[in-house]
């Protein structure tokens, strides 16, 4: 799909270049047929030529964009000409299906369409998680709060204040962000000594190291980045500075504290947060999977391809038979990859670690073992593929990623 919309680009910008040609030819033909009127033979041949050179540039502009059409409608019907059907011969979900029903359902509690999950609770005949729907819905109804036209952050803070010990315990630093979104908000709408009033109560906790001996100093404190005694009061500095400007904001160098995307930032700091506190992702697992499966079928189906002309099948259920480029937010962990037989580990071939601190696939290192002598026994000593260093199959540890 990155590439057709390259080349829908592309396409566009050569449309745009081709129709300002076919205009400027067109105009001067205008210009020329206009300075003709009354000035002879002459004038009008040259009109005519002029004429004849504007139907050449047309003819020449849709030759051209006709041409980078027809490719570009190639390129679409190649991108979409896919064989889905060995998709559905797949038994992964075959024993799984009340998994899937039930992560469906998950789903749409968690994306707030509860009525479509009562519904779809109904008919695959599954217990609705009154607890669960109970749960999503304070939470869509808080970040409904903060996106809304008056913007209320108090049931937020409310929130946030409540359960202040789990967020610091899971390294979380939302309660900050919402005081500073009310600081801010007060600001907005000059109410500035109830603003100040505002941050001489709330600030003072973010911005020092708690006294020696107090019940915040023996607590233990999180480790996390934003978290740390004083960690915001380079920023609650800054942020005292914008009394200054109160009667001109937008002219001030605080003009993109007040951003109206800061509302959305913060309703998806909440509930990003809620979620954790849970023990859920931010972003609902179904979708997350669903738009993966999407990057990876053109690469499966054409490993699915390769493997029919050659009379070939993928044996794997468990792995994929060609790695599929994914970006970096769904990247959730690790995958170890076998250095000699270039084989991604599975829970039946796990990755193994040498004395010597390599590690390869428990395969690798049963035909590494095997492989000292012919005849010779499965705990026999063998060399690491990687350095002088010899090992025992007995004295290789599983790696745990």
């Amino acid at each position: 799909m990155e590439s057709l919309a390259r080349d829908c680009h592309k396409l566009a910008k050569h449309q745009a270049a081709a129709a300002q040609k076919t205009l400027a030819a067109v105009s001067a033909a205008i210009e020329q047929m206009e300075a003709a009127r009354g000035g002879g033979a002459a004038a009008v041949q040259r009109a005519q030529r002029q004429v004849e050179r504007a139907q050449g540039v047309i003819a020449e502009q849709q030759r051209e964009l006709y041409g980078n059409v027809a490719k570009y409608g190639k390129h679409v019907d190649k991108a979409f000409k896919l064989d889905l059907g060995f998709v559905g011969e797949s038994r992964a979900f075959e024993d799984k299906r009340e998994v899937l029903a039930q992560s469906i359902l998950l789903h749409f509690l968690r994306e707030g369409d509860f009525e479509t999950a009562a519904g779809f609770a109904q008919e695959a005949r599954l217990e609705l998680p009154h607890e669960t729907r109970r749960q999503f819905e304070e939470m869509y109804r808080t970040a409904a709060a903060l996106r809304g036209a008056e913007h209320d952050v108090e049931p937020a803070l409310r929130w946030a204040v409540a359960r202040r010990g789990e967020l610091e315990a899971a390294g979380i630093d939302l309660e900050f962000a919402l005081h500073r979104l009310r600081f801010l908000q007060l600001v907005e709408r000059a109410q500035t000594g109830e603003a100040l009033r505002y941050a001489r109560e709330w600030f003072p906790r973010f911005g020092r190291a708690p006294p020696a001996g107090s019940d915040d100093a023996a607590a233990p404190r999180p480790q996390a980045a934003g978290a740390a005694p004083g960690a915001h009061m380079a920023e609650i500095e800054h942020l005292m500075g914008i009394f200054i400007y109160a009667r001109r904001l937008a002219a001030s160098p605080y003009a993109a504290l007040f951003a109206a995307q800061r509302w959305e930032d913060g309703a998806r700091a909440f509930s990003s947060a809620f979620c954790a506190l849970l023990g859920l992702s931010a972003a609902s697992p179904l979708s997350v999977t669903i738009d993966a499966g999407a990057r990876a079928l053109p690469v499966v189906c054409k490993a699915a391809a390769l493997l029919r002309t050659r009379r070939a099948e993928w044996s794997q259920q468990n792995e994929l038979a060609a790695e599929v480029p994914l970006p970096d937010a769904m990247r959730f962990h690790s995958v170890f990859a076998c250095p000699v037989s270039k084989e991604q580990a599975s829970p039946d071939n796990p990755p193994m670690m040498m004395p010597c601190g390599h590690v390869v696939c428990k395969a690798s290192l049963d035909k590494l073992a095997r492989g000292v002598r012919p005849g010779a026994s499965a705990s026999g000593r063998f060399k690491c593929p990687y350095c002088p260093g010899m090992s025992v199959l007995s004295d290789a540890k599983r790696v745990y990623f």
